[in-house]
């Protein structure tokens, strides 16, 4: 009985060590694929585009709120006219802070919407990537790596191929 046990044992640490040896994990610095890739970077521009408009908009409500508060020290008015400046000027104020924080919300969102964006244009490539180097799994989040060997990181060939799809798409086009 304890001779099988043993055996048991063995083949299992001998099929652990058998499976695990035939595993393979790339990986992917998805920050770099945005930062780097020409898919990226229009993505970027377009983010900061819609930046700068909503800072347009929150300094024109920003420039109310200052001309409202300039209008209240500046006039001399009855208390019931002092009264509806203040309350205009409270108005102005909410509005402002919910502008502020209404953009805010967006920009976050529409930074999330273009890195899926970008991410699902790279997840083909992955997938045919990892085919081919035979990885069974590649990981795309960089916090949670202690340590890739270059020979495992395919930042730099996923960077290449996106550009590359892009290009070409733009040849098709004309």
């Amino acid at each position: 009985m304890k001779i099988l046990m043993i055996m048991l044992g063995m083949v299992v640490l001998l099929g652990g060590t058998a499976l695990a040896q035939t595993s393979k994990v790339g990986f992917v610095n998805p920050q770099r694929i945005i930062n780097e890739s020409k898919i990226g970077r229009v993505a970027q521009e377009d983010l900061a585009r819609l930046g700068r408009e909503k800072d347009r908009r929150v300094r024109e409500s920003l420039a109310v709120v200052e001309s409202l508060q300039e209008g209240l020290k500046a006039e001399t008015m009855s208390v019931t006219e002092q009264q509806s400046k203040e309350e205009e000027m409270r108005l102005a104020v909410r509005d402002y802070e919910r502008l502020v924080k209404n953009s805010n919300m967006e920009i976050q969102s529409e930074e999330r919407r273009l890195i899926q964006f970008v991410m699902r244009r790279a997840d083909s490539l992955l997938r045919d990537i990892a085919r081919e180097m035979g990885f069974t799994m590649i990981l795309t989040d960089p916090e949670i790596v202690g340590f890739v060997a270059d020979s495992m990181d395919i930042t730099d060939r996923v960077i290449h191929e996106l550009n590359s799809m892009m290009e070409q798409g733009r040849k098709n086009a004309n």
